[in-house]
Formats: C-alpha cells, structure tokens, sequence
C-alpha cells in the first residue's frame, strides 16, 4: 500500500464523481503552525465554492483567517485506492448554526494511488485486535473483510462497533473462511480509517505478502 512518487493533475471537476456529502476530508492550512484539522463535505457549487463542516474539536476561529491558503485531501478506497488533493483559498468561516468553512472550487486535482495491487471485492468473516507485542490483554473485534490482494485488505467493523476511528497502530487479523479452508492470523499495521454509512472500516498493510489472499478473493 505505498504512495505513489508522482501524481498528475487532472480534470477540476471529475472529482465530485468520487464523493457525496458526509464525506470526510482532511484540511491543512498553510499558515506558520501548518494546522490541520478533519471536517466532512457539506454542499458545493462546481466551478465557485466548496462548503465544509468543521469537527466539534476542530481547530479554534482564530486558525480561520479569510484569503489563507489551504490543501484538502480525501481518500477513495475503490480496487485500487487514491488520495485526492487540492490547494484552494479559505473565502469565509460561519459560526452558526454550525462552524462551517467556505474555500473556493479547486482549480487542480492531484491524485495518488495508495498501493501497487488492486484488490478484489469479497465479504468474508475476520476479527482484529492489537499486536500482543505492543499491547498485552488487547480485545478482539468483529467483522469482515471487505476486499484484499497479497498486500493487504480493507476491515468493516460489525454494526454493533461504537468506534468513529482507529488510529495507525500494529495488528493481527484472524481471517476464517470455512469454504476455503483458511485459518489465518496476519500481522499488519492500520495504514487509514474512515466512518461511512455502513459503519467504521480500517486499511491495513501486512507485514509480509499473503499470496494465496489473492486466490481465495476469486473464489469466493
């Protein structure tokens, strides 16, 4: 799941294809401090304005200076994954009924695969937990892959997971597929997570290459 060296700046409005409202985003102002801080995509009009609403524990008004420069970033977890980034202007900052954040449409995309494999959709039960050997008594908890290839996988938590996000941290996967047979623990490391509407799901890179995860994702 590595970045990629170089990225190509593409079409300013294709983007708006890979998102819908609620999506997360991840905005950096350009000030001295470099503040960065999570919000989610609210409403935009293509070609004048993007509208964000800001986390509770975002960043305090004074961070928010009208004409900063600011880089937004998202994700897309399809087959092959990419990071999306643009650089804009910060146009205005409402505080009620919510805190909301105005820049200007975007007049570039950057994007940026995030892995070397394309992974294969599949649906199959698992359970992480933390690495014993960073962390004793770590608990256990259920859900499904979602897709994988030999590199690594997506995880969708079980509905019942409170969580809104992991954080990057070293773990176990427990894979178990009566119809193939497998029963695998693999070591690996939470590279993102993301809360969408059917629930919290991490990506995790594996420590070692799982070759034989590619077969099973196309026989199941």
């Amino acid at each position: 799941m590595q970045l990629a060296v170089s990225s190509e700046p593409h079409d300013n409005r294709e983007w708006l294809s890979h998102v819908k409202i609620g999506q997360r985003f991840d905005l950096e102002l350009l000030d001295q401090r470099k503040s960065r801080c999570s919000c989610e995509l609210v409403g935009y009009k293509a070609g004048k304005y993007v509208l964000f609403r800001l986390d509770d524990d975002s960043l305090p008004d004074r961070f928010f200076i009208n004409g900063l420069m600011v880089v937004c970033r998202f994700l897309v977890e399809d087959s092959v994954g990419e990071c999306f980034a643009f650089k804009s202007e910060l146009l205005q900052l409402m505080r009620f009924p919510e805190k909301l954040v105005v820049i200007s449409f975007p007049a570039e995309i950057q994007r940026r695969a995030l892995r070397t494999q394309r992974r294969n959709s599949i649906f199959i039960p698992a359970s992480v937990r933390l690495n014993l050997e960073v962390v004793q008594h770590a608990r256990s908890f259920r859900g499904h892959v979602i897709d994988v290839s030999s590199g690594g996988c997506r995880f969708l938590f079980d509905p019942s997971h409170q969580g809104s996000k992991v954080n990057l941290a070293p773990i176990i996967l427990h894979i178990e597929c009566e119809k193939t047979g497998i029963d695998q623990h693999i070591q690996g490391e939470v590279r993102n997570s993301r809360l969408e509407e059917r629930g919290l799901s991490i990506g995790i890179q594996f420590d070692l290459p799982q070759p034989y995860l590619d077969k099973l994702a196309v026989e199941s």
